[in-house]
């Protein structure tokens, strides 16, 4: 992949030293999936009422995704919570009723459209939108361009090193450890939302993938 200098010889009688350097490389990459968690929260004095509120309003949020092109096994509960609220009066603790949330965990395979369906669901009765994130479906192909890259500047270290101490560099390495790759994933997030009168606009950006390693060399 890479060329090495063609008058390196290995001398067995000669002390061979060693030269440890780190390359790191990130890729960009247009992100092309989103992930959204969408909830419905409602309340109710009434346990079974305030169940029931909640069902028929995720039924038309499902309903809505559907209608958006959103398959339904890209359409998944995430939470479903009961808390009963309380309110305090006087020092003393006053029970009000239910709340009860329901948070589905949805993949947008057509980012493009994901304002429109964000919007489409809150007009069906979503009322809260936990978390966004853009993901890129298939990092592990940019992750070994980065890889690949860091690797070539871990050489150039090194051999900018060798040739700096004026000694001959074996271009193959001893020893490469690879450190666990990372990406940074483009990320917003809101408690509660209300419909907007145009379709909210959302900006991916790209997302950045790091790979890092540690590749230790002889030089003679």
């Amino acid at each position: 992949m890479y060329s090495y200098p063609s008058y390196f010889r290995t001398n067995p009688e000669v002390r061979s030293r060693k030269i440890t350097v780190t390359g790191e490389h990130t890729m960009y990459v247009d992100p092309d999936q989103a992930i959204v968690s969408l909830g419905v929260v409602t309340q109710d004095e009434d346990l079974e009422e305030a169940q029931r509120q909640n069902r028929e309003i995720s039924n038309r949020v499902v309903q809505s995704l559907v209608d958006n092109g959103i398959p339904k096994m890209d359409i998944q509960t995430s939470t479903y919570q009961i808390f009963p609220k309380y309110n305090y009066e006087d020092g003393k603790q006053i029970f009000t009723g239910y709340e009860i949330r329901h948070v589905f965990r949805v993949t947008v395979n057509d980012i493009e459209s994901l304002g429109k369906i964000i919007d489409d669901a809150i007009k069906s009765g979503a009322n809260r939108v936990e978390n966004i994130q853009f993901v890129n479906s298939d990092p592990a192909k940019t992750y070994q361009q980065a890889l690949a890259a860091a690797y070539k500047k871990a050489y150039e270290k090194a051999l900018t090193l060798s040739n700096q101490s004026g000694q001959q560099l074996d271009p193959h390495p001893k020893s490469i450890t690879e450190h666990s790759g990372a990406a940074v994933i483009p990320f917003a997030s809101t408690s509660l939302v209300q419909a907007a009168e145009d379709s909210t606009s959302l900006q991916p950006g790209q997302i950045g993938v790091t790979a890092s390693l540690t590749a230790e060399y002889r030089s003679y």
